[in-house]
């Protein structure tokens, strides 16, 4: 029987604003990729994705603290923000490494959070980017790239809008 190595719980984590450390610790959500669809005709209707045509992306990560960090993050003009964190692996023979973990992210802040309160309790703001450029990098290698300004769509080191440019 073949064995899968575990993933388990990650043990650390920072964020990065243009090359800055803004927030280590924290809470994030990497985009979710959604490949736009189309309705076709087929014994009724049927939705096809289009491949290498993605919805719009977005990420989240909690910002703990109301500094100069949190206004960075979410000044409203374009960032490159990247997010490090590193995820235990479990092998088959049981010993446990560490695995990091590397994701690039253009974008631009959806707002500035709204700023909360309360007297023996710290405070978490959540900043929403809107990303133009998403790269997923685990243990050095490169998973995916979705770049939607440079018609980019790399899955597995597949450039699937490639295949679209080519006949254009």
């Amino acid at each position: 029987m073949a064995w899968v190595d575990q993933k388990n719980g990650l043990v650390a984590d920072t964020v990065y604003c243009d090359n800055e450390l803004v927030a280590k610790d924290v809470a994030f959500k990497l985009p979710e990729i959604t490949f736009a669809t189309a309705e076709s005709q087929a014994m009724g209707a049927m939705e096809t994705p289009l491949i290498g045509l993605v919805e719009a992306m977005e990420a989240t990560f909690t910002k703990i603290g109301t500094d100069l960090g949190l206004v960075k993050a979410s000044t409203p003009e374009k960032h490159n923000y990247e997010i490090r964190y590193v995820q235990n692996n479990i092998s088959g023979d049981g010993a446990s490494a560490p695995v990091g973990c590397k994701a690039f992210i253009t974008g631009v802040p959806k707002g500035v959070p709204a700023v909360e309160g309360e007297v023996g309790s710290g405070s978490e703001h959540e900043i929403a980017l809107a990303v133009y450029r998403y790269q997923l990098y685990v243990n050095g290698e490169e998973l995916l790239c979705i770049d939607k300004l440079n018609s980019i769509c790399r899955i597995n080191g597949k450039d699937y809008f490639s295949e679209i440019a080519k006949h254009l």
